[in-house]
């Protein structure tokens, strides 16, 4: 494994998280309805295993649950008409995405989009893949 993939060998791993983490988990902890201690107690690679944690976990109703199938899909944590880098070359990690559920649903994987474009091409085709 990489030290990349490992933040507990990160040289900076023991500084305390960044904003942007401390951010990032408040906002994707509020996004499955889960509660989350204050991130400013973590180091940076705390904070950065626990958005890992977050990412990966089942979104929970508000009665407690978590929502199982496609329906647990939802929306992007911010509106991608939002995004200042919008129109910017989308990444390659979002036009990988773009052709594997595109070729899922049977449609044709498209060309060059931008951020927002490829953003909402994920949302439509997690809809129609259940992926």
């Amino acid at each position: 494994m990489s030290q990349l993939n490992n933040p507990s060998q990160w040289t900076t791993g023991a500084d305390p998280p960044t904003d942007k983490q401390k951010g990032f988990i408040s906002t994707l902890a509020s996004s499955k309805n889960l509660p989350v201690d204050d991130p400013s107690s973590l180091t940076k690679s705390e904070a950065s295993a626990k958005i890992n944690e977050l990412k990966d976990a089942p979104t929970q109703n508000a009665d407690g649950p978590a929502a199982d199938g496609p329906s647990a899909v939802g929306p992007p944590i911010q509106d991608p008409d939002s995004w200042t880098t919008g129109d910017e070359k989308a990444t390659g990690k979002q036009m990988g995405y773009v052709a594997v559920m595109a070729k899922k649903a049977g449609e044709s994987v498209p060309g060059e989009m931008g951020k927002t474009d490829a953003s909402k091409k994920i949302e439509e085709l997690k809809a129609k893949t259940g992926m």
